[in-house]
């Protein structure tokens, strides 16, 4: 029975691979067609070499021993490594700890600010007493709150005005709860760090675990069709056409998308209402370019992450691949290898710049982190264009509309990951989406769309094979 099933996959990301693993679980052949010439959407590990970049920081944490299940299945154990998280906040000229600790701000950036920040902050603690920062709707009230205004505004209304080219006061607060935990008042001893400030990650990357999926799948004969970009999207009777940009197509009786949510719109045939499309058309994405940057000197830098909220960096994230795995570079090298992320909308001037004028910005950055004077080894420039949903206060109902349509319209049609349901959300959330469509598509009484929706969510914690 379950071979009369034809579904097809858009993108091979995470949510696109993982999807095709339970269909062939169940017994059912996917295909599956990605834009890019990989596997693995922005979890991917490009290489040179043997030099490795993860072009997006990926911890591998979830509360769910489905996905937790899942991740172990696909690696053997000797492929994992337990990374302990320090992460920083490069402050004038100073390394605080993230998240945040209380200690550390009244002793760190001098006496007068860390006055000032305990005032604003114990204020903010009055006042939330009073009001709810649920009723929160923008960034900036969120993060005054949560932190006081001059906490908030040195730690974060640049960093997030640099990552999501945006003013913190048109975006909406959700995704915060989620990801921002509150400053810590912990005694010395308390901070020695536990288990749960670990996570897991792959020996050579987050795309090791993907290409194990596709070889995975390559043993039950589905193997992804890559540089197969996607232009429209049929539904003619139960039959879903989807035609790829060389002019071929192929037919199914579903279709699971992960392409950004903007464009399966765009591409949907018969075209949708105008409003649809309108509505559609306003979802915006920030885009991100890693450049790996492989110094012959080593520099002590002691953290997987160092953010830089300040206007003296042009870079909005540094990772410091060493801190993550050995093993993104080359064995015995002992120099210093660093990621150095910037954030921009898709087509907009940086991203089409040249890697040489890119490169005059990272050299800018290097001094200002205090590097530059070692000679460079390598160097890799990594363009990752849908990387990030934004979400501003319309996104919400935006998508809300947007999902209530395909619902009643195409019920057959099954959005799902970070971009094919506009939501910014982990890989183990975009992976339960996965889960649950398909689980959908073959009648069970669940909604994709519920996944991630915790407003307190946050990453702390590693759930042990």
């Amino acid at each position: 029975m379950e071979s009369k099933r034809n579904p097809l996959i858009i993108g091979a990301g995470p949510a696109g691979l993982t999807a095709a693993l339970e269909l062939v679980k169940r017994g059912v052949t996917p295909r599956i067609f990605e834009a890019s010439a990989h596997v693995g959407g922005l979890a991917r590990t490009p290489t040179e070499g043997d030099w490795r970049v993860d072009p997006g920081g990926h911890r591998f944490f979830t509360r769910s021993e489905e996905i937790a299940d899942l991740w172990r299945s696909l690696l053997p154990e000797d492929q994992w490594i337990s990374v302990h998280r320090r992460s920083a906040m490069l402050v004038d000229g100073r390394y605080v700890r993230y998240p945040l600790v209380g200690r550390d701000l009244i002793s760190q950036l001098g006496f007068r600010s860390g006055m000032r920040g305990l005032t604003n902050f114990l204020w903010s603690r009055l006042r939330s007493r009073v009001r709810s920062t649920d009723a929160l709707s923008s960034f900036r009230e969120w993060g005054t709150e949560q932190f006081g205004r001059h906490w908030y505004e040195l730690f974060f209304d640049g960093y997030v005005r640099k990552t999501w080219l945006a003013d913190p006061g048109t975006l909406a607060s959700d995704w915060a709860n989620q990801r921002i935990k509150p400053i810590s008042w912990r005694t010395p001893r308390e901070e020695i760090p536990r288990p749960e400030d670990a996570f897991r990650y792959p020996k050579y990357g987050p795309g090791q675990l993907w290409e194990a999926a596709a070889a995975a799948l390559a043993g039950f004969g589905v193997v992804p069709s890559l540089n197969s970009y996607v232009t429209s999207v049929r539904h003619v009777g139960r039959t879903w056409t989807v035609e790829l940009q060389n002019g071929e197509t192929a037919s199914g009786d579903t279709v699971f998308s992960s392409m950004p949510l903007r464009l399966l719109i765009e591409s949907l045939e018969p075209a949708p209402p105008k409003r649809i499309r309108e509505i559609a058309a306003s979802l915006k994405h920030r885009s991100v370019i890693t450049v790996a940057v492989a110094l012959t000197e080593h520099h002590d830098i002691p953290y997987n992450w160092v953010y830089t909220p300040g206007e003296e960096f042009r870079v909005g994230r540094i990772q410091n691949y060493r801190r993550w795995s050995s093993a993104l570079a080359p064995k015995n090298w002992n120099g210093t290898y660093l990621g150095l992320e910037y954030y921009t909308q898709p087509g907009d001037d940086l991203w089409v710049v040249s890697n040489e004028s890119l490169g005059d910005i990272v050299e800018q950055d290097l001094r200002t982190l205090g590097v530059e004077g070692s000679a460079l080894d390598h160097c890799m420039f990594v363009r990752s264009q849908f990387a990030y949903p934004i979400n501003d206060p319309a996104r919400d109902q935006s998508v809300a509309t947007i999902r209530d349509y395909l619902r009643r319209i195409h019920p057959s049609l099954h959005p799902m990951g970070r971009n094919g349901m506009h939501h910014y959300d982990n890989q183990d959330h975009a992976m339960l989406s996965a889960l649950r469509s398909v689980a959908q598509y073959f009648g069970a009484n669940v909604d994709p769309w519920q996944v991630n929706t915790e407003r307190g969510y946050l990453e702390s914690g590693l759930i042990k094979g």
